[in-house]
């Protein structure tokens, strides 16, 4: 295939001449060289290879991409600029997951800049029962800025930097020592010795198509000739504002506020799990459509701490009427909130349980961990009070207490 795209490249050069216009090869000569590469990669014939493969046979698809992140590529191209990043550098998260938030990988990578859970935590991206932020769109993009200033900091090269973040600092190190150069020409080819490549395919695909996707999709005449202008464009407005809201406030409560549905807010806030934002935290930061931004802080009300959540671990012999009867709730509530179609449920699944705080009990009352034997007649012995305050102050319908349940005790 890739002898087949390297021969297609040569018989299009002159299709090219006439597709491309000088200003687009000057732009790309800019794109090279703000990425450290030199301009005469211009000519690498598997570069010019993909390029062309782009634009005659998944040219559909390529613009179809790039409609479809109208929601992101604005603000992921804004942070980029700010950090002082090489505009291209926008294009990775295209080439990762042609900027979808829900992309997931076989390694266990997610979002548009597919994180491992790892890499995630260490650049600040929270991943729990909660949430999972390599999902959020504004916060993966600060963090992959974050690492890639890093890899930049360790290779002195941009180009450098993209290919450590597909096959890792270490094998990109690897491949330096190996061949005694960073040289680019060098490092995306084979070692003599050993006849075999300095770095996998992946990584050397990986780097060619970061800058086909940058050459292509700011190439005015390409979209000319495509009827896609609107494209170029797209980078100019912000679909979507930031809001602040309470810890554990629902979708529901959101859209109300914002004078919009439930499922613009879900579409916008992909990293969050379930219905409603953590509980943690003074407030928390949500996404809605930027048209709705004043409406929702005209009739937005900040309660701290209205709603309490419990992640509950499905149990063997759970099923879902017992888990409702033994948190207070109902068991169609259990089911919205963790988005479940009917009432099946599986050992070791974990399920969002809402339930009302009670702001006099938080406040006169202090809370202990259940051990290993105790039971509700013995705790409330304990503590001089009664099972059924015990129950009332817990919501609890049922006697059975577990291991490692957190109970408040009144005072």
């Amino acid at each position: 295939m890739l002898k087949f795209l390297t021969a297609l490249a040569a018989c299009c050069l002159a299709l090219n001449a006439a597709l491309y216009e000088s200003n687009d090869g000057n732009r790309d000569r800019l794109v090279l060289l703000s990425l450290n590469v030199d301009e005469s990669f211009l000519h690498d014939p598997e570069f010019q290879a993909m390029k062309n493969n782009f634009v005659f046979y998944k040219q559909e698809a390529f613009l179809r991409i790039l409609s479809d992140a109208y929601i992101y590529r604005p603000l992921i191209k804004q942070k980029i600029a700010d950090a002082g990043l090489p505009p291209a550098m926008v294009y990775m998260a295209m080439a990762e997951s042609s900027f979808k938030p829900k992309a997931y990988s076989t390694a266990q990578a997610a979002g548009i800049w597919q994180f491992i859970a790892g890499t995630a935590k260490r650049y600040g991206l929270k991943v729990d029962s909660y949430v999972d932020e390599r999902r959020d769109p504004i916060k993966s993009t600060d963090a992959a800025i974050r690492y890639l200033k890093d890899l930049h900091a360790q290779f002195g090269k941009w180009s450098l930097a993209i290919m450590a973040y597909n096959c890792g600092e270490g094998r990109l190190k690897k491949a330096i020592t190996q061949a005694g150069t960073d040289n680019l020409d060098v490092l995306m080819s084979v070692n003599a010795k050993t006849r075999k490549p300095y770095l996998p395919f992946e990584t050397r695909h990986y780097l060619r198509k970061v800058l086909a996707l940058a050459s292509l999709s700011e190439s005015e005449s390409l979209m000319v000739a495509s009827s896609s202008e609107h494209l170029l464009n797209r980078g100019s407005s912000y679909p979507m504002a930031v809001a602040e809201v309470a810890p554990g406030a629902t979708l529901q409560e959101i859209a109300k506020a914002a004078g919009t549905s439930v499922a613009s807010v879900r579409a916008l806030n992909p990293s969050l799990r379930y219905e409603f934002v953590p509980p943690y935290g003074k407030s928390y930061s949500i996404y809605l459509p930027y048209e709705r931004i004043a409406e929702f802080k005209q009739n937005y009300e900040f309660a701290e701490n209205r709603n309490r959540y419990i992640v509950h671990v499905v149990r063997k012999g759970d099923n879902l009427s017992a888990i409702a009867n033994r948190y207070g709730v109902s068991a169609a509530m259990i089911k919205d909130f963790n988005r479940l179609s009917n009432n099946t449920i599986k050992q070791n699944q974990q399920l969002a349980i809402p339930t009302i705080r009670q702001s006099k009990t938080s406040e006169n009352g202090s809370k202990y961990v259940v051990q290993k034997g105790d039971s509700l007649d013995s705790i409330a012995k304990k503590f001089k009070t009664t099972i059924a305050e015990l129950k009332d102050a817990n919501q609890l319908r049922q006697n059975t207490i577990y291991a490692g349940d957190r109970l408040i005790i009144r005072r």
